[in-house]
C-alpha cells in the first residue's frame, strides 16, 4: 500500500521513526542473526519483539490522544498503524475521527476489507481520487454492490501499471464477449451432445432437459472434501427458461468455498455467452442473523437465455471438515422436476471409511435404473461409481406425498452405528446447555406458582413465542449449537439454538429434559437399521409422569402438547445426558385436529338474513388459524371475513367480529362474527331452496389412475352445525334424511332436524386414515364418488300466502 508522507510533529514523528528502525533492525539480515543455529527460534523472537513493539507504538498514540493535542494528527497516525497491521475495525474507527489527506483512502479500503460495502461506497463517492490504488478498491466495492457499468467506469480511469493489471482482469471477468466462440469449437464433446439431444416433441411434460449431470465427490485421506460438479441443460420452453435461469448453491463458509470454473449460456445458433462477474452472486442468505452469517448462496445468473438456448456450467466445492472431522453423509435421488438424460455420479473416499449405501422407494424405480454402485480399489481409496440414463421426470399429482417418499435414492453414510452418532453429537451439544444469570432469574420469574405442566408450558410458551425463529434447515449452519445463553441474550435463533435454550430453562427449571434430532415429513424417516445424520430439524423432549412430552418451539403459534404436522408420526433421536434412543413423535388422532363451526341464521319476513358465526379449532387447525389472526392486519381480516360471508348471502355485510385467545397458547382460539344479508334461498316460485349443507370433494379422484399414494399428512375431523329459524309463513316442503356412511378412509355423520319454525342441521366428518395407497385408489375413488352424489341433496320449503 502507499503510504502518505508523515507532516514533521514534535511529538508524533520521534515515535515513529523509532517503530519504523526497530522494524527495520528486526527483519534486516544482520550477522549476529545468521550466526545463530535455530534460525526459528530467532525468527519467533524477532516476531515476538515486534508485535510488542507494535502494542507499545499503539499505547503511545493513545497517551498522546488523551493528551487532546493535534488529534485529528494522532488519530490518522493510529489508524494508519492499525491498517498496516490488518487492524482494519480499530483502522475505521480512528479513521472516521479524521479528514487529514490520504485517511479518506484507507478508510474504505477498510470498509471495503471488513465487508461493509454501503459504507466503503459512501466514502469512495464522497471524496476525490487520490491515486489508481483508491480508484481500483472503489471499483472493487461497486463490484461487490453490483453496481457494474460503475466499476467499469472506474477501473478504466486507473494509469499506474500495477493497479492497470489487476483493473483489466476486472474488465475482462466483467466484460465476457458474446457470440464470437462457437460450442463446436470450443468443446467438441458438448456439440456432438447438442447435436443428439432429444427434442421437446418427446418430452411434451418438461420444460428442459438435464442432457448431462456429471457430479464427482472425492475424499482425501486427511478427510477433505472436494466435489465436481458438471451440468449441461437445454431449455424448452418458458418453464425451463424460469427454472433455469439461475442457479443457486448454498454452501457454509465456515468450512467451504466455491469456485467456479466456468459457465456459459449456449445459443441456438451454437454461438457462447460467457457469464461474467456481473452474473455472479455470492451474498448471506441470512443477512438479518449475523450469528448464521456463514450460510451464503453462490447465485450465477445466466444471460441471454432464450427457447432451445442451453446452459452449461462446471463449479467446485472445497470442505475443508468433514461431519465429525471424517464421516461422510449424502443423499442421492434419482428423479427430478425434469427429465435426466445421462447422469454419472462417483465418490471416492479411504478405504478405512467404506461407504454404508442404503437404496429406498424402489417400487417407484419403474425405469430399470440400477442402484447398486461399481466399487473398485486403488491406492488406499475406494471408488464407487454409478451411471444412468433416460430417468424420467416426477409429474405431480394432487396431494401426493413429498420427494422423500416416492423418489428412488441412495441414502449414503460412513457412521458404523448411532452411538457414533451419539457420543459426537452430545460433545457439540452438551457444553451449550448451560445457564446464566440472565436465563436463571428468567426460569424463575417463570415458575413462580403452578403445578409441573403449568411451569412446563410457562417455558415453552416463552420460547415459542419470545424467541425469533430464524429458518435455518438444521446442518445449513453448521451442526453444532450456540449456548443457550447467547440465543437468550440475542431473542433469535435456529431450530437447533431454539431446541438447547428450551432444554437448558427446563433443566434449570428442575425437569429432565432432552434436545431430538428428527427428520420432519418432507424428509427421509429415520432408518433404525441405517446410522446416519440425516436429519434437517432440532426440537426437544421432556419427562413427565405421564410419559414423554415432544416440544417444537420454533412453531410459535403451537401449543404445549401438540406438534406441527411435519413433526408428528416421525422416528427422532433423542440425546439423553448418558446415552441415545430412538423413539417416534406422535400422530394424533383425528379428534386432536378439529375445526368446529356452529352457523345460526334468522330469515325475515322480507327473506333478508341476520346470522351469527363461530369457528373453534385445535390441533394443526388451531396453529393455522393463531398464524393467520396474529399475522394479518385487520383491515385484511375483516376483507377475507366479508368476502366469506359471501358464499352464505351475496352482497351480505360484516357488522362486526371478535377474536378471542389469539396470544395465549394455553387455549384455542374461537374466532366469532356477525353479518346481515340481503338474501339466503334460491327462489323457484313459491319454493325456496335452500344451498346444499353437506357435500364431499370429489376432485381428489379425478384422476383415472395414480402412480403415487394420497397423503393428507394428518388425521382430522370437522363438525358443522346450522339453526335456521324461518318466518311462520314458511313451512318444509322437502327435509334430507340423516345418513351415516362408514368406511375405511373417512366416516361421515349427516343429521337435519325440523321443531316449529326452526331447521337443524349437523355434520360431523372424520378422516379415519392419512394415508391411502395408489393400490388402494380404484376403491377410495368409488366410494368417494358413490358418496358425493348421495349426499348431494338441499332442504327445500315452501312460501306459503
Amino acid at each position: 500500500m502507499r503510504i502518505t508522507d508523515i507532516n514533521n510533529n514534535p511529538k508524533v514523528k520521534p515515535l515513529i521513526s523509532f517503530f519504523f528502525v526497530l522494524l527495520a533492525t528486526i527483519l534486516l539480515p544482520l550477522p549476529s542473526l545468521c550466526a545463530i543455529k535455530n534460525k526459528v527460534e530467532s525468527a519467533q523472537g524477532a516476531a515476538i519483539k515486534a508485535e510488542n513493539y507494535y502494542r507499545q507504538a499503539v499505547e503511545g498514540y493513545e497517551r498522546l490522544i488523551a493528551e487532546g493535542k493535534d488529534l485529528e494528527r494522532l488519530h490518522f497516525e493510529l489508524g494508519r498503524l492499525y491498517f498496516s497491521h490488518g487492524e482494519f475495525q480499530k483502522a475505521s474507527q480512528e479513521l472516521r475521527k479524521t479528514d487529514i489527506k490520504g485517511s479518506a483512502k484507507l478508510l474504505g479500503i477498510s470498509f471495503y476489507h471488513l465487508g461493509n460495502f454501503t459504507d466503503a461506497l459512501e466514502v469512495f463517492n464522497k471524496n476525490s481520487p487520490s491515486d489508481d490504488e483508491y480508484l481500483y478498491y472503489q471499483g472493487m466495492t461497486y463490484e461487490k454492490l453490483n453496481l457494474f457499468d460503475q466499476a467499469l467506469g472506474v477501473y478504466k480511469k486507473i494509469k499506474d501499471k500495477t493497479c492497470l493489471a489487476n483493473a483489466t482482469l476486472r474488465i475482462n471477468a466483467i466484460e465476457k464477449e458474446s457470440g464470437t466462440k462457437h460450442i463446436k469449437d470450443l468443446s467438441p464433446d458438448i456439440y456432438r451432445a447438442l447435436t443428439r439431444a432429444p427434442s421437446a416433441s418427446q418430452y411434451p411434460q418438461a420444460g428442459a432437459l438435464i442432457l448431462s449431470c456429471d457430479e464427482r465427490i472425492e475424499v482425501s485421506p486427511d478427510y477433505k472434501q472436494v466435489s465436481y460438479l458438471h451440468y449441461l441443460i437445454k431449455i424448452l420452453n418458458e418453464r425451463g427458461k424460469e427454472a433455469f435461469s439461475e442457479t443457486q448453491i448454498e454452501y457454509d463458509s465456515t468450512y467451504e468455498k466455491v469456485e467456479l470454473e466456468y459457465a456459459r449460456t449456449i445459443k441456438p445458433d451454437g454461438t457462447i455467452v460467457d457469464v461474467g462477474s456481473r452474473h455472479i452472486r455470492d451474498v448471506s442468505k441470512y443477512l438479518n442473523f449475523p450469528l448464521y452469517s456463514n450460510v451464503r448462496v453462490f447465485i450465477i445468473s445466466f444471460p441471454e437465455i432464450a427457447g432451445s438456448s442451453c446452459i452449461e456450467y462446471k463449479v467446485r466445492i472445497y470442505r475443508n471438515e468433514l461431519i465429525n472431522k471424517k464421516e461422510f453423509v449424502l443423499t442421492y435421488p434419482l428423479q427430478g422436476s425434469e427429465p435426466l438424460i445421462h447422469a454419472d455420479f462417483s465418490i471416492s473416499t479411504p478405504k478405512e471409511r467404506p461407504l454404508h449405501i442404503k437404496s429406498i422407494n424402489e417400487k417407484y424405480n419403474d425405469f430399470g435404473a440400477v442402484l447398486s454402485p461399481d466399487i473398485k480399489e486403488h491406492n488406499g481409496m475406494l471408488s464407487y461409481r454409478w451411471s444412468f440414463k433416460n430417468i424420467p421426470q416426477i409429474v405431480p399429482e394432487p396431494s401426493m406425498p413429498g420427494p422423500a417418499m416416492i423418489n428412488p435414492a441412495m441414502l449414503i453414510s460412513t457412521f458404523n452405528d448411532w452411538k457414533e452418532i451419539y457420543d459426537w453429537w452430545s460433545k457439540l451439544s452438551q457444553d451449550k446447555i448451560n445457564a446464566d444469570a440472565a436465563i436463571k432469574n428468567k426460569v424463575k420469574e417463570l415458575t413462580k406458582a403452578g403445578g409441573a405442566e403449568g411451569k412446563i408450558r410457562a417455558i415453552y410458551n416463552f420460547c415459542a413465542k419470545e424467541i425469533r425463529y430464524v429458518a435455518v434447515e438444521y446442518g445449513q449452519a453448521g451442526y453444532e449449537p450456540h449456548h443457550a445463553c447467547d440465543i437468550f441474550k440475542n431473542k433469535y435463533g435456529d431450530c437447533k439454538d431454539q431446541a438447547i435454550l428450551l432444554v437448558t430453562m427446563l433443566r434449570e427449571a428442575g425437569f429432565s429434559a432432552y434436545p431430538v434430532l428428527i427428520p420432519t415429513k418432507d424428509y427421509y424417516d429415520l432408518n433404525e437399521d441405517f446410522p446416519s445424520m440425516l436429519f434437517n430439524h432440532c426440537i426437544a423432549a421432556v419427562l413427565l409422569e405421564s410419559g414423554i412430552v415432544f416440544l417444537d418451539p420454533t412453531a410459535e403459534t403451537c401449543s404445549f402438547g401438540d406438534l406441527p404436522s411435519g413433526d408428528q408420526g416421525r422416528k427422532v433421536l433423542l440425546v439423553d445426558k448418558e446415552n441415545y434412543r430412538i423413539l417416534s413423535t406422535p400422530l394424533y388422532p383425528a379428534s386432536h385436529n378439529l375445526v368446529k363451526q356452529e352457523l345460526k341464521l334468522k330469515v325475515n319476513d322480507d327473506e333478508t338474513i341476520d346470522a351469527q358465526k363461530s369457528v373453534g379449532s385445535s390441533g394443526i387447525y388451531d396453529q393455522a388459524q393463531r398464524y393467520w389472526l396474529l399475522y394479518t392486519q385487520p383491515e385484511l381480516i375483516q376483507q377475507a371475513l366479508s368476502e366469506k360471508i359471501q358464499e352464505i348471502s351475496i352482497g351480505a355485510k360484516l357488522i362486526n367480529y371478535d377474536i378471542m385467545n389469539v396470544e395465549d397458547l394455553n387455549k384455542p382460539v374461537v374466532l366469532r362474527y356477525a353479518f346481515r344479508g340481503p338474501e339466503y334461498f334460491t327462489t323457484a316460485g313459491p319454493l325456496r331452496i335452500m344451498p346444499q349443507l353437506t357435500s364431499a370433494d370429489a376432485s381428489l379422484v379425478a384422476k383415472e389412475k395414480r402412480k403415487y399414494p394420497i397423503d393428507f399428512s394428518i388425521l382430522d375431523s370437522k363438525e358443522t352445525k346450522l339453526s335456521l329459524e324461518i318466518p311462520g309463513n314458511f313451512k318444509v316442503k322437502y327435509l334430507p334424511q340423516g345418513l351415516t356412511e362408514d368406511s375405511p378412509w373417512i366416516k361421515l355423520v349427516v343429521d337435519y332436524g325440523y321443531s316449529g319454525n326452526n331447521i337443524y342441521f349437523s355434520q360431523k366428518v372424520e378422516l379415519k386414515k392419512a394415508f391411502i395407497p395408489e393400490s388402494e385408489y380404484p376403491e377410495f375413488k368409488n366410494y368417494l364418488e358413490k358418496l358425493a352424489k348421495k349426499i348431494k341433496q338441499r332442504i327445500v320449503l315452501e312460501k306459503v300466502e
